[in-house]
């Protein structure tokens, strides 16, 4: 068996498009570790809505601005700054453009948002339709992993 390298350049890894955001898993399917790193990168409006789940998660921003919050907390994050989300804090980030955003996410433990990510694109691909936030079938992969969506206050 080939031993995996330590090193991963900006195009190296695993991608999955989900709507119009690329996420790149970069962590070796070879090595099983406390975290995983996923860099994911979209157009101005795209990111993740507000959402809790039982696992730890950073998001340092590479490029662009994005707006993070973190409970009833928000701020305007831009290259090199970082947000942390524990396990089950509601949370969420948004890329305010004016152009493509970069993001790196690390979540602990290693392995569930990716597994979250590739049933959700799974079952996009085997019912021809995507499983869009709020779809049923969404919905439930969402629950089946832990993760939450949760309405913004009005």
């Amino acid at each position: 068996m080939a031993q995996a390298s330590g090193f991963f350049g900006a195009d190296e890894g695993r991608t999955i498009r989900i709507g119009s955001i690329d996420l790149t898993f970069m962590n070796p399917t070879s090595i099983q570790g406390d975290y995983s790193i996923c860099v994911s990168s979209g157009p101005p409006g795209s990111g993740a809505g507000l959402h809790r789940h039982p696992y730890d998660e950073w998001h340092v921003v590479i490029e662009g601005r994005f707006e993070g919050q973190v409970g009833d907390e928000v701020r305007i994050l831009g290259p090199g700054e970082a947000m942390f989300a524990p396990g089950g804090t509601i949370h969420g980030l948004k890329n305010l453009g004016p152009g493509v955003g970069r993001q790196m996410g690390i979540t602990s433990p290693a392995g569930v948002f990716e597994a979250f990510i590739t049933e959700i694109v799974d079952a996009q691909v085997d019912s021809g339709n995507p499983a869009k936030a709020g779809s049923s079938s969404f919905r439930d992969i969402a629950a089946k992993y832990g993760v939450e969506f949760v309405q913004a206050p009005s």
